[in-house]
């Protein structure tokens, strides 16, 4: 059996895992391909556009994980209107899942847990590794792959609901996004805020649950840097835009964390001092333990981001955020 045959079993195993699963493919971390099988879809899905958003997915946030001093990303979840990729390192490899999330959610944890132990394990067999691995490293690393999507299906759903004000129309726009972001039901954000491409923050909050060694500010505009950087690299798919992008880093089962990012709209910006204005794309980014899994923190996301559309007006990406969420919903607890 060549090395390419017996990669191709193990991505074999994970496609089985669920009907939903379209496409599994193997990568550097550059996203050039080494192996992948698919079954057929109607989708028009182009292999080498798929790997390299799935490189991104790790590079782009690589930077913010190392500023909040938590690692290292161990999954990211990237959703488009009709499919999600998701993403795992496995050594100097990438790992990508093509999964129709509407037709059914959550992955299977523990099967794709032992996929990722086999196939770390044949990995570091064929190519070797800098520093060798024992089978506990292997068996860490793959249980650590197993909790972060066992988490991240987790968690209670959160009704979809409106938090806009009563008295909307007598307040002014940012403190409507004020008393929305001050609405949220549940206790599942650490810190979350509303952010323009430029990294300028609208407006925040910091929960204090979880101590970082950088402001809000900072956190919100690096992590929206990386949320831009996966937008641009997605614009390679015919899938449509990118609904949100979710990853999640920490060292053990017990600490995981997730970041979170969906466009939210679009603001109009008056200059004070030359009365222009401009139109500026904005982002909810979102820091999130994993205690509570992901499900309802994207529940909340999206009600924050359908209240702020109801302020400032509809726009088709943040509203394909807001049905994706209710897909997601539909498939898991339908």
């Amino acid at each position: 059996m060549s090395v390419r045959e017996a990669l191709v079993k193990h991505l074999s195993t994970i496609l089985r895992s669920s009907k939903a699963t379209i496409l599994v493919l193997l990568s550097d971390e550059s996203g050039l391909s080494i192996a992948r099988i698919g079954r057929s879809t109607d989708l028009d899905l182009d292999p080498n556009a798929i790997t390299s958003v799935s490189a991104a997915a790790f590079s782009s946030s690589e930077e913010t994980w190392v500023d909040l001093n938590i690692r290292d990303q161990i999954i990211a979840f990237s959703f488009f209107e009709k499919i999600c990729l998701i993403t795992i390192r496995v050594g100097h490899t990438l790992l990508t899942i093509v999964h129709d999330y509407n037709i059914e959610w959550p992955l299977n944890a523990d099967n794709i847990g032992s996929c990722m132990f086999n196939l770390k394990k044949e990995l570091n067999e064929f190519f070797g590794t800098d520093i060798p691995e024992s089978d506990t490293d292997i068996e860490i690393f793959s249980n650590n792959v197993r909790s972060a999507i066992y988490l991240f299906g987790m968690g209670t759903e959160i009704p979809f609901a409106s938090y806009t004000p009563e008295n909307a129309s007598e307040l002014d726009t940012i403190q409507n996004i004020n008393e929305i972001l001050d609405s949220l039901q549940n206790p599942v954000l650490a810190m979350y805020s509303i952010v323009t491409p430029s990294g300028l923050t609208v407006d925040q909050r910091d929960k204090n649950m979880i101590r970082i060694p950088i402001s809000t500010e900072a956190f919100s505009a690096n992590a929206n840097v990386a949320f831009q950087k996966m937008i641009e690299e997605a614009g390679s798919l015919n899938i449509g835009s990118l609904l949100s992008y979710v990853c999640i880093s920490g060292e053990d089962p017990d600490n995981l964390y997730g970041i979170a990012a969906a466009p939210s709209g679009q603001l109009q910006f008056v200059d004070e001092s030359t009365q222009a204005s401009s139109v500026q794309d904005i982002s909810f980014i979102g820091l999130f333990p994993l205690t509570y899994g992901a499900i309802p923190v994207l529940g909340e996301a999206r009600n924050i981001v359908y209240s702020i559309l109801e302020v400032i007006g509809t726009e088709s990406i943040a509203e394909a955020f807001i049905n994706s969420v209710n897909s997601l919903s539909a498939a898991k607890f339908g």
